[in-house]
């Protein structure tokens, strides 16, 4: 009898989607859906979240910004997880502010990648 498959790859195929629609206040709310139907998965589904937005940001404003930025604010992937969980408009209003940041950062610095 084969096992059953995880139901984490589609989660995150369409947070990876909301992210590069930079829909952020439904990247929580799909979480946050996906969490309440299955609990045991919080860690696994939360965790890849903060990379995820740093691959998108680097994207957008370059590594060399993004990585100024995860510099600056160590606690920067602790805290998106923490907005995460505290609720969707958190969770969104953190990004927008990261991204603000990330964006003001990009403007100074050399764009590598």
């Amino acid at each position: 009898m084969p096992a059953p498959h995880s139901l984490l790859p589609p989660l995150l195929t369409k947070i990876d989607a909301l992210i590069d629609a930079e829909k952020y206040q439904e990247v929580a709310e799909t979480y946050s859906a996906f969490v309440k139907e299955h609990p045991t998965t919080n860690y696994l589904a939360s965790e890849p979240i903060p990379f995820k937005l740093n691959v998108a940001f680097s994207k957008k404003y370059g590594s060399s910004a993004t990585n100024t930025f995860t510099l600056r604010n160590t606690t920067w992937a602790s805290d998106v997880k923490a907005a995460l969980k505290a609720g969707p408009a958190d969770f969104a209003a953190l990004v927008a502010k990261y991204e603000a940041d990330v964006a003001e950062i990009a403007k100074s610095s050399k764009k590598v990648a």
